[in-house]
Formats: structure tokens, C-alpha cells, sequence
């Protein structure tokens, strides 16, 4: 935590510095992406072109490490996460588990035979049944945060603690999709929460007052890290601790103190497949792709059909440039979840990067069946 504390002491204040440094310099940069922008129906009238026209006439505020809106007012970048969490969850459509006794059982048991889309339906439909059942809303949102979907699995997370403000493993999931989704405030909300409610380490957790809700989340970062160094420091072979510090440092872009974390999360725990693809995620991260592909690989073995890390290898199969390989990736998860938009254009790419516009045009069908005699997957 000290270090990552003395690095980023000030971020504003050093970033304003280099900023003013390499202004001139990057000047022509920024008034062609204001032309860019400026030049765009739809990108003329958003935020981020009046943010690169702030810039480049020099209307751009720093306040004491807070950035200022157009009226003076402290901008909070937590508002911006509020989307995601306020989104009401959309059922699917002509669900056959409706009507149907027994669901939550029907979808923890589809979930654990790896059946992971019908397991999303039985599960919803338990939750269309029985709205306050917290624990169904978890396997929801979980089975979700497996098919590479962290919106609709934070949609569920946030109904399973609204059930259960005290639902530790909804707290923490979230804490995780959060990450995976980049918002920073809301994962370390989540994560000082789950660990100061835990009943086996809220008793080892430093007294903390109660945090300014204007707190810079670098700040947020430093104490959350600090709090669970501590703990940790009582438990050093908990593997859910190691865990959490790497989803921590991954917030902080530092990824070798992460990937340390979750190399010993596994030395406790080596068959959890979801810990083999945060280590090859954080790998990947750090442009280590070949170390990243032998975790993914590791945790395919433990569970197969498992959509996030098929992804997520096949991202790093294609930063190789190895298109093949990808491609079947790509499609072995998109024949287990034919909803995943971003994998789909993900192997759109690929299939342009292999001089195959007839493939990336069969992506419009949204059916890897299609693909059979192609691609190998």
C-alpha cells in the first residue's frame, strides 16, 4: 500500500505537470481530434469533445486535484458509474422455466453441469417468482460474470444485496464485475464493505472513519489496500485475501504486485479456473500474452466451456497474431452464449485480419453453427 501511496501522492498535481510539459508538443494532436470530433453529428454535441476543446483553449481546470465542471462544481467520477448500477435487470424472453417448481435448484445444478445459458433462464425465472431471494439473484448474477456479461451480472449482484445487504459473495462479485468494468469507486466501495462485514475479519480491520464522499478514489484505493494488507498480514495463506489485493492492484494498474497475489491465491486454491483467468488477465495486461495464454489454458482445463476465459484467450491469441487460433476461440464461446455482442465483433476482427470478408460477413447471421467447416473449433 506505502508504495503505491508514494507513487500516486499526487497524480493531479504530477499529471498537470506532465501535461503542461508535453502541451505544445501535443497541441497539433489535439486540435485535429477536436476537428475529428467537431466534424461527427454525433460525437460534436458529447462531453468529450468539449473536454478536448477545453484543452485546446485553455478553459481546462485542476483544483486541488479535482477536476471542475463548466459550472465550478467538484466533478465526481463515481456519477458516471451510477448507470450501470440504477439499470433495471431485462428478463429474456419466453422463458419454458416460467411457471416451473424447483428453479433455483434447476439452475444452481444447470450452472454446475457447466449449462450456464439455461441455467440463466431457470434463474431468472426463480427471481421473477421469489424477488427477494437473495441467493438466486447471486448464482444469477455469477452465471452471468461467466458468460463475459459484468452489466447484466451487476444488474443481478445489486438485486442480490438490495434482498441481503450482508450477502458476502454478492459483495464481492460485484466487487469484481465492477473492476472488469472499470469503475473504480463502486469496486472499492464494494470490497472495504464485504471485508468490514466479514465475520471472520471484521474483527482484524482497523478502525477507519467514515469516508468523505468527495475522497479521490486514489485515496479510496490506498486505505482499501492498506486495510486488507493488514488482515492479510494475520491470514497470509487465505487465498480469497490474495485474491482481492490482486483485484485491487489490477485497479491500480500494477499488475506484477497482482499477478503475485494470484499466483499465491492458487498456490492454495490451483483448481479454481476463475483465479487461472484473472492471473491471465493481469498477464495479459502487462503484455506478458504467452504467460497469459498458459494461465487461460490452465483454467480451460479445470472447466472447458467456460465463455470469459475462451475470450479472453482468444484476445490474446489474436494480440500474437495467431488468427486461427482466435477464431476458434471466439467461436467455441460464442456457440455457448450466440448473445455476446463484443465477442462477436472481436471475431470480426479476426476474420479481417485473415483477409476473410466473407467470414467477418457471415458474423451478421450471430451463428457460430454457421462457421462449422471453417474454423476447427
Amino acid at each position: 500500500g506505502e508504495a503505491w501511496a508514494d507513487e500516486f501522492a499526487d497524480p493531479a498535481e504530477q499529471w498537470a505537470d506532465e501535461f503542461s510539459e508535453e502541451q505544445a508538443g501535443g497541441r497539433g494532436m489535439a486540435s485535429a481530434l477536436e476537428d475529428i470530433l467537431n466534424s461527427d453529428k454525433e460525437l460534436s454535441g458529447t462531453e468529450l469533445r468539449d473536454f478536448v476543446a477545453s484543452i485546446n483553449n485553455g478553459t481546462f481546470n485542476l483544483d486541488a486535484g479535482s477536476i471542475l465542471d463548466r459550472n465550478g462544481e467538484l466533478w465526481d467520477p463515481a456519477s458516471a458509474e451510477d448507470a450501470i448500477s440504477n439499470t433495471p435487470y431485462v428478463f429474456s424472453d419466453s422463458n419454458p422455466f416460467l411457471g416451473q417448481d424447483g428453479c433455483f435448484a434447476t439452475g444452481v445444478e444447470l450452472l454446475q453441469r457447466g449449462q450456464v445459458a439455461e441455467s440463466v433462464r431457470a434463474l431468472e425465472a426463480e427471481v421473477q417468482q421469489h424477488p427477494d431471494n437473495s441467493d438466486a439473484w447471486l448464482t444469477l448474477g455469477l452465471a452471468h460474470a461467466e458468460q463475459d456479461e459484468d452489466i447484466k451480472a451487476i444488474v443481478a449482484l445489486n438485486r442480490a444485496v438490495q434482498a441481503d445487504p450482508n450477502n458476502l459473495d454478492a459483495l464481492l462479485a460485484l466487487g469484481v464485475s465492477h473492476t472488469n468494468e472499470l469503475e473504480q469507486v463502486h469496486a472499492l466501495t464494494h470490497l472495504r464493505t464485504w471485508i468490514t462485514r466479514h465475520p471472520e475479519y471484521a474483527g482484524l480491520v482497523p478502525s477507519q472513519a467514515e469516508r468523505d464522499p468527495l475522497e479521490p478514489s486514489f485515496t479510496l484505493h490506498q486505505e482499501v489496500v492498506q486495510i486488507f494488507h493488514s488482515v492479510l498480514e494475520t491470514r497470509p495463506d487465505d487465498a480469497e485475501l490474495h485474491t482481492v489485493l490482486g483485484v485491487l492492484y489490477n485497479l491500480s494498474y500494477e499488475y506484477p504486485k497482482a499477478a503475485h497475489h494470484f499466483r499465491e491465491a492458487l498456490r492454495v486454491s490451483p483448481e479454481d479456473y476463475a483465479l487461472w483467468n484473472k492471473l491471465g488477465a493481469t498477464l495479459a495486461n502487462s503484455m506478458h500474452s504467452q504467460e497469459a495464454i498458459d494461465a487461460y489454458i490452465e483454467g480451460l482445463q479445470i472447466k472447458p466451456n467456460y465463455v470469459r476465459a475462451l475470450a479472453n484467450l482468444g484476445i490474446s491469441y489474436s494480440n500474437q497474431e495467431m488468427y486461427d487460433e482466435a477464431a476458434s476461440c471466439y467461436l467455441k464461446a460464442l456457440s455457448l452464449n450466440p448473445e455476446a455482442a463484443h465477442i462477436w465483433s472481436s471475431l470480426r476482427v479476426v476474420f479481417n485480419c485473415m483477409s476473410r470478408p466473407d467470414l467477418a460477413h457471415k458474423c451478421d447471421m450471430g451463428d457460430a453453427e454457421t462457421f462449422r467447416g471453417d474454423i476447427e473449433f
